[in-house]
């Protein structure tokens, strides 16, 4: 079997049991039917779970779509990968509003409450037509950010087969615990380590992650191909000012995922997030929502490089609400403020 870091080994369940050693600690990942009822099960191709449970789902996924439903109808499958990594970022949303459903004594609007963290109903998340994804040698690009979203998109890179490059990796920080419970590819005994040096370890295929352990800043050059995944959104404007021929942009609000496409001539970054709004105290994270971001810029840039880019420049997506797939797509306008002054902000306020 080819390598899926971080697992280790070329067995599923040892490699999920070794994982969760190395993981959070005094929290394990066991093997097994546990005793009594749970909360959640996830059901993949025919299997029947016989057991309590307080709620039940089952996972359907092709080369580049995934479905949630009730009642399990068989596994599709397919050679690429994109669907089921999206399968299983949705059943990820589940168990989190499993978790989340116990506070809601504690909510402020129950019924506010209520809408957010309801079990989703069957629905699909179709992520592109079949055959519309590269599966070839990768141009020169830079990630800016080893973090959660850079994580993800490694994640995703290192599974699909055909792809092959480098990719230059931006980021000057150190990994440490509570980077445990958003970046896909990291281990406790890592925590501590460069993330560029982390991801460039993990690049065990054909897709190989060259370090570059700085912080982006005005001057410093890039490749032709940007991939974001960093908050700070001044590094956006840096980024987009460098003048790559197509830039992506991997974001999260809160429980929402932003995700946007930016090429030379078009609406830029600085169009679309034109404020650098400082976050005031402690950001919240969740695994599954950095996951999104990372997993859509990977599909964005791969459909694009293939010549079937996304028809809209933005997917603006609730992983709580997946029912709400279909009205994601948005576009995105010049903006006469952009910070960046691009030319189609120029030709905005040139109009106004």
């Amino acid at each position: 079997a080819a390598p899926q870091p971080p697992l280790r080994g070329g067995w599923l369940l040892a490699g999920l049991a070794d994982l969760g050693d190395d993981l959070l600690p005094d929290r394990d990942i066991r093997l097994g039917a546990p005793a009594g009822g749970v909360d959640l099960v996830v059901q993949l191709g025919v299997g029947v779970w016989e057991g309590a449970a307080g709620q039940r789902i089952a996972l359907d996924a092709g080369d580049g779509w995934a479905s949630l439903d009730g009642e399990p109808r068989g596994w599709s499958g397919g050679d690429l990968p994109f669907g089921a990594m999206a399968a299983g970022a949705m059943a990820a949303a589940e168990a989190f509003k499993c978790a989340m459903r116990k506070l809601r004594d504690h909510a402020p609007s129950p019924q506010h409450y209520d809408a957010g963290f309801a079990p989703a109903s069957p629905c699909r998340i179709d992520l592109a037509p079949e055959g519309a994804f590269h599966q070839g040698l990768l141009p020169a690009a830079d990630l800016v950010s080893g973090g959660a979203i850079g994580n993800a998109v490694a994640f995703a890179l290192l599974r699909v087969p055909g792809v092959h490059g480098q990719i230059g990796v931006l980021d000057n920080d150190r990994s440490d615990l509570t980077n445990l419970n958003r970046n896909a590819l990291l281990r406790r005994s890592r925590a501590g380590a460069l993330k560029v040096d982390d991801l460039a370890a993990m690049a065990i295929g054909s897709v190989g992650f060259k370090p570059r352990p700085i912080r982006l800043v005005a001057g410093e050059p890039l490749a032709s191909t940007v991939l974001i995944g960093v908050d700070d959104i001044p590094s956006r404007w840096v980024a987009q000012a460098t003048g790559p021929g197509w830039m992506g942009v991997g974001a999260t609000a809160g429980f929402s995922v932003q995700v946007s496409e930016h090429r030379p001539q078009g609406p830029c970054a600085g169009c679309l997030h034109p404020q650098a709004a400082a976050p005031t105290g402690a950001i919240p994270t969740v695994a599954f929502v950095s996951f999104w971001a990372g997993l859509l810029l990977v599909v964005r840039w791969l459909r694009d490089l293939h010549g079937s880019p996304e028809p809209n420049a933005q997917t603006f997506f609730s992983p709580l609400r997946p029912e709400g797939w279909a009205y994601s797509g948005l576009g995105v306008t010049p903006n006469p403020s952009c910070p960046v002054d691009c030319e189609a902000s120029r030709s905005a306020k040139e109009a106004a």
